[in-house]
């Protein structure tokens, strides 16, 4: 994904970006050329923690799993752009589903959650908070599926 189309996404206002994509960690590499522009970007894998990029081997304390990162990316009062990696079976859950349902509505919220991964089973109570958008070979696959 070029960097345009990464700086739209982020500018766009939502607080809440599912990103479909059938190779995640090439997006993630997508992401740090913004890095050298000085955007504060974090990414997180499940059981590894939240790392800032330029930084990824130093992981924050307390973000192993989803509910200790959401956490952690709600009650942070910095600005950032956070990148989830393989968040999909735990988007739905009640207690995540409540706390991104607050960040959304929160106007004083400075953060981008971006939700990376191959597909998302979209919680209804997030669409109209959700930005959803697929790279182009997600794109085409999913239409011949829709199609067959």
């Amino acid at each position: 994904m070029n960097q345009k189309h990464l700086e739209k996404l982020i500018s766009t206002g939502y607080r809440l970006i599912a990103l479909e994509t059938d190779s995640p960690e090439q997006t993630i590499n997508d992401f740090r050329p913004l890095v050298r522009e000085g955007k504060a970007i974090y990414q997180w894998e499940k059981n590894a923690g939240l790392s800032r990029m330029e930084a990824s081997h130093i992981k924050i304390p307390n973000t192993k799993t989803p509910e200790m990162v959401i956490n952690h990316i709600k009650q942070s009062k910095l600005y950032g752009i956070y990148l989830l990696i393989g968040f999909n079976s735990d988007i739905a859950k009640p207690g995540i589903l409540s706390t991104l349902n607050q960040i959304a509505d929160d106007k004083r919220q400075n953060k981008t959650i971006i939700f990376i991964d191959n597909y998302f089973n979209y919680p209804q109570k997030l669409m109209n908070k959700l930005l959803i958008t697929q790279e182009p070979e997600v794109k085409a696959r999913t239409s011949l599926e829709q199609i067959a």
